[in-house]
């Protein structure tokens, strides 16, 4: 269960640079599909793309009142009502913050959002990811042979999707 002082929230204009310092952070970046170290000007524009679209939700996640995470829930087929979703940690975040945002995302997910379905990928060499998706509920659907190329080599990319119904399942337990 999600901790009372936890919270998962739309993402704020004001909180942009510090979530640009997350996501350039060597630790984060290099499990990313773009590696770049993102500028200013280019976060501003991907926030402002965002914010028009109604099927992206760019959600903060704080613990204990700090930030601590991010995640990002975007609806790909309306009807179907299935989404992807990424997400990332502050580098400093509290031991277990992981498994909170998830949580939180999900819940947000399936409960606010009434998803059927929500898709996550992970690098194949990103074994944490794999993890945090298998100890969440995902099932593992695919595997996406040679699928990214990073610029100096080809990786797999292992393909999640997890079920309102496997969640519903899981709760009942």
């Amino acid at each position: 269960m999600v901790e009372d002082e936890d919270q998962l929230r739309p993402l704020l204009k004001a909180e942009l640079e510090v979530v640009r310092e997350w996501r350039n952070h060597p630790d984060v970046r290099r499990y990313m599909y773009t590696q770049h170290e993102i500028g200013a000007e280019e976060h501003l524009a991907w926030f402002k793309r965002a914010q028009q679209d109604p099927n992206r939700h760019l959600l903060l996640y704080l613990r204990q009142g700090t930030p601590m995470g991010f995640a990002n829930v975007s609806i790909v087929n309306v009807p179907a009502r299935r989404a992807e979703w990424g997400f990332y940690l502050a580098p400093d975040a509290l031991p277990g913050s992981g498994q909170c945002l998830g949580r939180a995302t999900l819940a947000y997910a399936f409960e606010t959002l009434g998803l059927h379905k929500l898709c996550g990928e992970a690098l194949a060499f990103n074994t944490r990811s794999i993890r945090f998706h298998e100890r969440l509920g995902f099932t593992r659907e695919a595997t996406l042979r040679d699928h990214h190329f990073d610029g100096q080599a080809f990786h797999d990319v292992i393909g999640f999707g997890l079920l309102a119904s496997d969640r519903t399942g899981a709760k009942a337990l």
